[in-house]
């Protein structure tokens, strides 16, 4: 049972590609998710006149970390080694 542990098949990692804009984007959403709940819980009070510009800032931050990284991998997927 080689790749196995405990005779289950590990994860397949092949099948989709890091996106490490889909990871800000997450992030991003889970804080001001996180930050409107401390909200409703008493703990903090979020104005909507930060948190929305904050959330749409942090999702222009993913966008652009989204295009640099397809940029960056078609430009690494162009190269070819000098043989």
């Amino acid at each position: 049972m080689r790749g196995h542990w405990l005779g289950h098949a590990g994860p397949d990692r092949t099948r989709h590609p890091f996106e490490p804009g889909r990871l800000v984007a997450g992030l991003v959403i889970l804080g001001v998710a996180a930050a409107y709940g401390m909200d409703a819980a008493g703990e903090w009070d979020v104005r909507p006149e930060i948190a929305l510009p904050a959330l749409l800032c942090g999702l222009c931050v993913a966008a652009l970390t989204s295009a640099l990284t397809y940029a960056f991998r078609r430009r690494s997927g162009r190269a070819t080694p000098d043989d």
